[in-house]
């Protein structure tokens, strides 16, 4: 039987994708993670789950390693956690090709990439769950999935968004900067326009607009991307076959070099510099807010200046006096350089 306290305990368990959220309804309740996040740890391993600390978490955030768990079963892979009144637990798999360049865990769309029995496992994982909080609380369970066609997707959205205008049925663009596409006209909602996929490839689709300088790009029936406004072409752009790929060309030469310097693999490293500056001197962004190097395509921080961003010239000028205060560059001597913002000196 089920004691008073339990009965008084309120459970939400939203289900989205292979994520399980555990919600408590009493924000105050102390006892969330001695009867709820504990045991649910162990009745994991009597089901035959290894749970074990986060390396990661211990390395850089020693102090939440008992809030941060990792496990794994068979071919799956999960992650669980404990914040404040939530728990919540993500599960994937690296039978799948990747797509995001951090790993599988970030991928969307997880449980349609899942072989077809670890997709019935997840289920059979979220039925036992939901079982074993129902003996311990009052659960109410949700789950939000996304519509397959795109244009459904696009209509969920507006329908959940606070940003919605009543009258208009979608979020209002106000301001013209928010519109302007990459060959400078201005994009009208629903309107046929030309825009970069995952690979750099332009293709065809229609714009309807999301929030601030976003769009809703459909490409198909059932495909869809979400674009900046300053990504997307309202004419044809000239030389369909080149790829807009300047980006992730960048980051895997960078990559490369990196890679090449820490195995010693000096010339390679020399002749990769060369494809991506040409005969340019490199140079690092270092923030001294951060005590670390901007990384590659001005995305994080590394404390490892091999690991760090190679930007020209004119790029680490260009950051550099955008906020002065912070930032200098490390020029390929190897000196500080503030482009006359501060004295040089030493780094």
């Amino acid at each position: 039987m089920l004691d008073q306290a339990t009965i008084t305990r309120a459970i939400a368990v939203r289900l989205h994708d292979t994520t399980i959220g555990i919600w408590q309804d009493d924000a105050q309740d102390p006892t969330f993670r001695s009867e709820i996040f504990g045991p649910l740890i162990r009745m994991l391993r009597t089901r035959g789950w290894q749970v074990g600390s986060d390396p990661d978490i211990v390395k850089r955030y020693n102090c939440l390693r008992h809030d941060h768990r990792l496990m794994r079963k068979g071919a799956l892979r999960g992650s669980l956690e404990i914040t404040g009144r939530c728990i919540q637990i993500d599960i994937w798999a690296e039978t799948w090709p990747k797509d995001n360049r951090n790993g599988h865990r970030y991928d969307f769309n997880k449980r349609q990439r899942l072989d077809y029995l670890d997709r019935l496992r997840v289920q059979a994982l979220e039925s036992r769950i939901i079982g074993w909080l129902e003996r311990r609380a009052s659960v109410t369970v949700s789950r939000s999935e996304q519509p397959r066609l795109a244009m459904d997707r696009i209509a969920k959205g507006y329908a959940e968004s606070w940003h919605t205008d009543k009258a208009l049925g979608r979020p209002r663009c106000d301001y013209d900067h928010n519109r302007r596409s990459a060959d400078g006209h201005l994009i009208e909602h629903g309107q046929t326009v030309w825009a970069p996929d995952e690979k750099g490839r332009i293709v065809r689709g229609r714009a309807f607009y999301n929030l601030n300088c976003m769009w809703w790009v459909v490409l198909a029936k059932d495909r869809l991307t979400n674009k900046a406004c300053h990504e997307i072409y309202a004419e044809q752009p000239e030389d369909l076959r080149r790829k807009r790929n300047g980006r992730q060309r960048r980051e895997r030469l960078e990559a490369g070099i990196a890679a090449a310097v820490m195995a010693s693999d000096f010339r390679r490293a020399e002749t990769l510099t060369r494809i991506a500056f040409g005969e340019e001197p490199v140079w690092r962004i270092f923030s001294r807010k951060n005590d670390c190097f901007y990384a590659p395509q001005y995305s994080g921080y590394t404390k490892d200046a091999n690991l760090a961003g190679r930007y020209t010239r004119q790029e680490a000028m260009r950051e550099v006096r955008r906020v002065p205060h912070i930032l200098h560059a490390i020029g390929p001597d190897g000196r500080r350089e503030d482009f006359g913002c501060q004295e040089t000196s030493n780094a």
